[in-house]
């Protein structure tokens, strides 16, 4: 699915150990660094800080400003041990969204997916990446025009060429695979792809699928409620904020991601214990509901009256000619003829809540350690 940008990247607190200050003999190289080895370190810079700083790994963000990447990098910068250093992948380092992670010490390189020879200098030094590739994209997927599958494909040949050893890639589950090829998905077909494609490659020591599930910040975005019949922002002829979309199908659950939230912890979990979950696909889930509950929830916590009402044919849903609604309307219908199985396998939230707690603690906040519920999602968003 694509990444619709839409995620405003909040200030972090961070604690940061006092710079070191250095002082040089008269005879020093043009590195600044003696040439004799006459360095005095302030004894403020502790051993440990030292050991730190020269253990510091480097993690290359493709996709930077967009939401999941931007999830990815606020939640690394946090990382309390400083652990990794961020570099941020754009190819437009001049806009807003570049220069706010510039001013959060991120170092931000440009780089266009389809130029390899500029991803390889990107990703060069990098101990591990995490890339996205926006389904969405419209210099992607036009007639005889490269596709999502091309780019990833660039993607992967770079890093592996750049010597990256972490792989850390927002993919998916095959629509096609699931449902033995009666309901493909461009978007989740090509994804895959992408991933099965780095894990064949050999040139990584791990491979991490993190697969997101039904944004939560879909609900937000105004501009796309009427493709959902209006929810949350709209009320039908009724009176009623009405969610107006095809049934899920199986146990009617959906996997619930709060992409601002959690899918940057999951990520940041992963590149913790890069070997543990190597090979697999990560269900990043911050909850497993149904859209029942996604409406009750909205309705409890903000008083308005609000109601699902499903489309009984995911055939008919309406898709204004938008790609990325196309996308979802064939997502619903993989997902029916499966049986609810949006990752070819049932919902599991264990990872997620493993990962998430292991993010938390790196970032010296245990207590944050949680998944975002329903509940606390709209609280958060709408409540007065």
């Amino acid at each position: 699915m694509g990444d619709r940008g839409n995620q405003r990247l909040q200030p972090p607190v961070l604690t940061v150990p006092a710079c070191p200050e250095i002082t040089y003999s008269e005879d020093r190289d043009k590195t600044g660094i003696s040439s004799k080895n006459n360095i005095t370190l302030n004894s403020k810079l502790s051993l440990y800080q030292l050991i730190i700083m020269s253990s510091t790994k480097l993690i290359t963000v493709f996709g930077a400003t967009g939401s999941q990447g931007g999830s990815v990098v606020e939640s690394l910068i946090q990382n309390k041990a400083l652990s990794f250093k961020v570099k941020g992948i754009t190819r437009n380092p001049d806009s807003e969204k570049a220069k706010t992670l510039a001013g959060y010490g991120v170092e931000v390189v440009k780089a266009d997916g389809l130029v390899k020879e500029e991803v390889i200098e990107a990703f060069r030094g990098s101990w591990g990446v995490f890339v996205n590739t926006n389904s969405d994209d419209p210099s992607m997927n036009q007639k005889d025009g490269p596709t999502e599958l091309d780019v990833g494909k660039v993607i992967v040949d770079a890093a592996a060429e750049a010597g990256v050893r972490h792989f850390v890639y927002s993919g998916m589950a095959s629509a096609s695979k699931t449902t033995g090829g009666a309901v493909p998905n461009q978007a989740f077909d090509m994804k895959h792809a992408v991933g099965k494609y780095a894990e064949s490659k050999g040139a990584f020591e791990t491979v991490n699928i993190v697969s997101p599930g039904w944004y939560q910040e879909n609900h937000l975005v105004e501009e796309f409620a009427p493709a959902l019949g209006g929810f949350p922002f709209a009320a039908d002829e009724e009176g009623y904020l009405t969610l107006h979309v095809p049934r899920w199908g199986g146990n009617e659950e959906i996997p619930f991601i709060s992409i601002g939230d959690d899918y940057g912890d999951l990520v940041h979990g992963i590149f913790l214990d890069p070997a543990k979950y190597s090979g697999r696909l990560v269900q990043a889930i911050s909850a497993s509901e149904t859209t029942d509950k996604l409406v009750s929830e909205f309705e409890k916590v903000t008083g308005k009256k609000a109601r699902f009402v499903p489309i009984e044919d995911w055939k008919t849903m309406e898709t204004y000619g938008d790609p990325s609604f196309e996308t979802v309307k064939y997502m619903f219908g993989f997902c029916q003829h499966s049986g609810g199985l949006y990752y070819g396998v049932p919902n599991d939230l264990g990872p997620a809540a493993e990962l998430k707690a292991k993010a938390a603690e790196a970032k010296g906040d245990s207590s944050a350690g949680k998944l975002m519920t329903l509940e606390t999602f709209w609280k958060k968003h709408f409540a007065s």
